[in-house]
């Protein structure tokens, strides 16, 4: 035991002197700290220990020694001590406060007692109060000034009833150290301390006014951390904290208020932004009778930002205000309604008698805020507003000059305003409190208010403005509470403030505008209808709004085909055209009779403009009819109708090319309807009811097509086979896509049996007596291929597991290899035999695609010289395809087969090496098959790991082929590299930088003719994402890349290559540095000066906008 005091005292001794080093006295406290942790000392002989040190005239040893015993208490959480030895440490904290020269020591001291031991009543007085009486904040350090609030913080935890008898004695000494902070760590621990104290000490009510003005200097708060520290104090963690501080007790908003008043009137805009949001949370904690007294000068403040400021930002900030203090006034009714009617009192001035200027725009505004921040707010302004409305819009249309029609106008915008204002209001609040639409009262008001506007008023943006205002009442929608038999609570359900009559009446005024002359009223009823749809039931549509677009787009074509017929027959004696008062079109049974009679007299003169008028009608309802039916519901209730028109528009004959041209119209809308529904449930009801019937149209056209002798007819058949095709190829494509696997298993059993059996009758069409061969697209002297496309697109779009079909295999093989078919039909096969790879099994791909199978079956063919090159470039295609399909889904053998298709670009034919060049832009493209929606196979990161593997090999081959002069085909690996870098993320570009400059660099210099400009583009794209991520690397290019874009821009005959080169400059003038760009400076404006007169405007205008950012270049 001895032994250990000697070690102590010497271990103290080495701690406490001055002139120890710091290793030492490391050490020294290290040891202390381990033989107390073992037991082998108590706290007693510390301080037994420290006691001439304690007691010496040097303050530095008493400081050092003092220190020694408060790291112990600190560093030592788990040391055991009595309450006595707590009382004696407290005490002796208390008396050596009183030793200035060791304030800081004995802060650290309490710090480390408080926070591991817990004093006795009321030691923690004591020491609170000798903190406060004793230690001046200035003397001490960051450190330590942030220990006493730490101090503060823990006693409110341990003994909170202690500090709540210091009373006025605590807030006098707290206020005295928050005081005059500056250092951020502190800051935010008094800021989050401060609403503590404001909740546990109710005599801070007597020092709001000091409080307010301690925290009020740090508002707004400017502050930047250091961007080096991840973990330092941010400016909004500040914010944030002195926001809750503001907050936190409603007795400082006669502090605070006036004050944010006074900040909102600042020069600055942030400072004005900042207010604005801080005033808006502090009255919402307050709560709305803290701020009543504030109310006009709250209003006064935000109206003047709104009507005067020139900022949209400040003026949008300010409307944002008013809406949240208007939904935070709502919890008090007394105070929303004393806030709105001053703000409803001002609007309404305005409006009357400035209706016109930007000041009545800005009040409609602030009508709008207000009345969508709740159902309460709504009821109280529309209550005060529309009563106002209608008798100012009355008067207005006494009055018919122009200036009265511009008012009236913006009196009905403000209308629509508060309509969609309340549709928001009503939407997201009506359930809380089961309360009714307060636009119920109103209701028969503005119908008819309206209605009248729409169908009796002349001026054009009236009606336009009446048709949205119609739309958004028709949507506008009413509470009925009604009670349940079965428990007696009640049920809310939401159902139209407008009855179904006059739902119809709109619905119908709406429609009858579909063609109007005006496009501006054919568009917003079309808008409106849209608007309507998303909300109505589909069966109310139905009623009217479909039957009558598919009878106006009917009429249309029978007015083309009656126009045309009645031209033919004018030509011949003028024979009458309509028999019987019927259209000849065989699908249409509407009676012309009347139109007959009225127009027989002017046909003469009107032959010449009927066509293209019934084409544009004919163009806007089908533009109507698909708008609506892009909305999912009313598309499932609609596919019956779209089959019908399937039917009728893929027609065996077609009675004129006008004819063909409106079916062509409606199939691209069906087609575009199609596509934008990925509803699994809508494409499942199509896939049993327009799939099928679908594809036999198109059998029975292609019979058509295929079976005439006369050429000119045979050819005119063909093409338009091949126009109905486009569209239909997509709606097939869309159907099958969006169709779940187990849909997709029967229909694909069916259609193999039709396509490779000829088995017709699966689709329900039995044969013309004249045909005498059974219909097989892939039997190799088919008149029929124009069929297989139908096919290969339902094959690609397939999620099953087709690769143990091998008769499908083996015909999609072999038609892709077919040189006596189109290339799109060949393409098309060979999409869908990759498809069908893709999906394979793992294991099956192995036992059955190896490279042998493709080096046997394809590259031999390809690399024999002997070998026609139409052949080669169908096995290329092929093998391309098999490429993509086993690279997507991560198959070992994708980087031998690219190495392959490298190969092939070093060929000597110069066609087969250009092929293969470009075939690398599809291995890496998004298509329209081996995607996720086709259930194909994708692996992760495979772009990235291909690129990765494939790089090196192409660049090697090309610095090959170009080090023994082979122009061309080092070209052709340009080509093929710039195909990669086009479709690869840039962070795996940034990290080729190095080997990707120089390529792209070279590639500059290409010549823009047609084998080179699909390899310009993508290095000029390249060019742009890696400037914009990477601009200093290319300082040391500038000598050859600006004179290469230069030449681009002038010399180029593509404008879309001019437009990116010039682009470029542009980009380089805004990134690099101006000392390097100088010495080009005088080049680049003179030089593109061409470039201004170029016959295409946009380049025109990227020149000019170039030339200027070159020209006014500055360090």
């Amino acid at each position: 035991m001895t032994s250990n005091i000697t070690e102590l005292n010497k271990w103290i001794e080495g701690y406490v002197n001055p002139q120890s080093e710091e290793s030492v006295k490391t050490n020294a406290i290290n040891m202390v700290l381990l033989y107390m942790k073992s037991n082998k000392i108590d706290l007693q002989d510390v301080v037994q220990g420290l006691g001439d040190y304690l007691k010496s005239n040097d303050s530095i040893l008493r400081a050092r020694g003092t220190l020694l015993l408060s790291e112990v208490l600190c560093r030592l959480p788990d040391l055991p001590l009595n309450q006595d030895q707590v009382h004696f440490l407290a005490m002796f904290y208390c008396d050596r406060l009183q030793d200035y020269a060791c304030s800081s020591e004995v802060v650290k001291g309490i710090t480390g007692l408080i926070t591991n031991h817990t004093p006795d009543y009321p030691d923690n007085q004591k020491l609170l109060r000798n903190i406060f009486s004793e230690v001046h904040p200035t003397s001490l350090t960051q450190a330590h000034r942030k220990m006493v609030l730490q101090v503060i913080d823990i006693m409110f935890n341990k003994c909170l009833s202690e500090i709540q008898e210091l009373k006025n004695d605590f807030m006098v000494g707290y206020l005295q150290f928050i005081d005059n902070e500056k250092d951020p760590r502190n800051l935010i621990f008094s800021f989050k301390l401060l609403p503590k104290v404001i909740y546990n000490i109710p005599e801070h009510k007597h020092f709001l006014e000091s409080l307010f003005e301690i925290i009020s200097c740090y508002f707004p708060i400017s502050f930047n951390p250091k961007g080096n520290d991840p973990n330092s104090i941010t400016k909004d963690d500040l914010s944030n904290s002195l926001l809750n501080c503001f907050s936190c007790t409603p007795l400082l908003a006669e502090h605070s208020i006036p004050f944010l008043i006074d900040k909102i009137c600042s020069n600055l805009i942030e400072t004005k932004i900042e207010a604005l949001q801080t005033l808006v949370y502090c009255c919402d904690r307050y709560g709305g009778f803290a701020v009543q007294p504030f109310l006009e000068e709250i209003w006064s403040t935000l109206r003047t930002l709104i009507l005067t400021h020139k900022n949209t930002t400040v003026i949008e900030e300010s409307k944002k205000t008013i809406f949240y203090l208007t939904r935070s006034f709502t919890k008090e009714r007394k105070v929303l309604e004393s806030f709105l009617s001053i703000m409803i009192k001002e609007c309404l001035h305005h409006i009357k008698s400035s209706q016109d200027s930007k000041i009545a725009i800005y009040c409609a505004s602030i009508l709008y805020q207000s009345v969508s921040a709740s159902l309460l707010s709504s009821k109280i302004i529309l209550i005060h507003i529309f009563p106002n409305l209608f008798n100012f819009l009355s008067e207005l249309q006494k009055q018919d000059t122009v200036q009265k029609v511009n008012e009236q106008n913006s009196v009905i915008a403000l209308f629509n305003d508060l309509l969609k204002a309340n549709s928001i209001a009503f939407e997201m609040y009506s359930n809380e409190n089961k309360e009714p639409n307060p636009l119920e009262p109103f209701v028969d008001q503005l119908f008819k208010l309206f209605s009248d506007l729409l169908l009796l008023n002349s001026s054009s943006s009236i009606r336009s403005n009446s048709i949205e205002c119609l739309s958004n009442l028709y949507i506008s929608k009413k509470v009925h509470t009604t009670e349940q038999d079965d428990d007696d609570s009640e049920q809310i359900t939401n159902e139209f403030l407008l009855d179904l009559e006059k739902r119809q009446f709109i619905i119908k005024s709406l429609v009858s505008l579909l063609n109007s002359s005006d496009n501006t009223l054919r568009h917003k009823s079309l808008d409106s209808l849209f608007t309507i749809a998303s909300n109505e039931d589909p069966s109310v549509l139905n009623l009217y709004v479909i039957p009558t677009l598919l009878q106006m787009i009917n009429h249309s074509s029978c007015n083309i085909n009656t126009t045309n017929n009645k031209i033919n027959n004018n030509n011949n004696n003028n024979n009458i055209v309509i028999k019987n008062n019927k259209c000849q079109d065989e699908h249409c049974n509407e009676d012309h009779s009347n139109k007959n009679e009225n127009n027989n007299n002017s046909n003469e003169n009107s032959n010449g403009n009927s066509t293209s008028g019934s084409d544009d009608d004919l163009k806007h309802y089908l533009e109507a009819f698909t708008k609506l039916c892009t909305h999912q519901p009313l598309l499932e209730s609609v596919i019956p109708q779209i089959q019908v028109l399937l039917q009728h528009n893929i027609k065996e004959t077609y009675q004129s090319n006008e004819d063909f041209e409106k079916s062509i119209l409606i199939l691209q809308s069906i087609s575009f309807i199609l596509e934008k529904s990925t509803n699994i449930k809508s494409m499942t009801i199509c896939s049993k009811s327009i799939l099928f019937p679908l594809i036999k149209g198109l059998y029975k056209q292609e019979l058509i097509s295929s079976s005439n002798d006369n050429n000119n007819n045979n050819n005119n058949n063909s093409n338009r086979f091949n126009q109905i095709l486009t569209p239909t190829l997509k709606m097939i494509h869309s159907i099958f896509e969006n169709i779940s696997i187990e849909s997709q298993k029967p229909l694909l059993e069916k259609l193999i049996k039709l396509f490779l059996n000829g088995d017709t009758l699966v689709i329900n069409y039995q044969l013309p007596t004249t045909t005498t061969t059974i219909i097989k697209p892939f039997e190799k002297s088919s008149p029929y291929k124009y069929l297989i496309p139908i096919f290969t697109t339902i094959i690609s779009q397939s999620k099953l597991d087709l690769s143990e079909n091998n008769e499908l295999k083996q015909s999609l093989y072999q038609m892709s290899l077919d040189v006596n078919v189109d290339d799109s039909i060949a393409i098309s096969c060979s999409k869908a035999y990759s498809s069908i790879i893709n999906k394979q099994q793992q294991q099956q791909q192995q036992d059955q695609i190896n490279f042998n199978f493709f080096n046997d079956n394809l590259l031999k063919v390809i690399n024999d010289t002997t070998t026609p090159l139409p052949l080669k470039i169908r096995h290329l295609d092929l093998f391309t395809w098999c490429t993509k399909a086993l690279l997507t889904n991560g198959n070992s053998i994708n980087i031998k087969l690219g190495s392959c298709l490298a190969d092939i670009i070093s060929n000597e034919n110069v066609e087969l090496s250009y092929h293969a060049s470009k075939s690398f832009g599809i291995l890496l493209s998004e298509t329209d098959v081996l995607n996720e929606k086709s259930g194909s196979i994708i692996k992760i990161l495979f772009e990235q790991k291909f690129f990765t593997l494939m790089f090196p090999i192409l660049l090697e081959s090309f610095k090959v082929s170009k080090n023994k002069e082979l122009q061309t085909i080092s070209s052709h690996y340009l080509i093929a590299i710039s195909n990669l870098l086009k479709h690869v993320p840039k962070e795996i570009l940034l990290a080729e930088l190095n080997e990707i400059l120089p390529i792209v660099m070279q590639s500059l210099k290409s010549s823009d003719n047609n084998d080179q400009v699909q390899l310009l583009d993508s290095s000029l794209q390249t060019l742009t994402m890696l400037i914009n991520e990477t601009p200093s690397s290319f300082i040391s290019y500038l000598d050859s890349l600006i004179p290469s874009l230069i030449k681009i821009s002038t010399k180029s005959t593509k404008y879309n290559l001019k437009r990116s080169a010039l682009e470029i400059l542009t980009l380089l003038s805004k990134s690099i540095p101006f000392v390097n760009l100088f010495p080009y400076k005088t080049q680049v404006v003179t030089d593109i000066i061409p470039c201004l007169d170029d016959k295409k405007r946009i380049v025109r205008r990227e020149a000019q906008k170039c030339r200027n950012s070159w020209y006014i270049l500055q360090k």
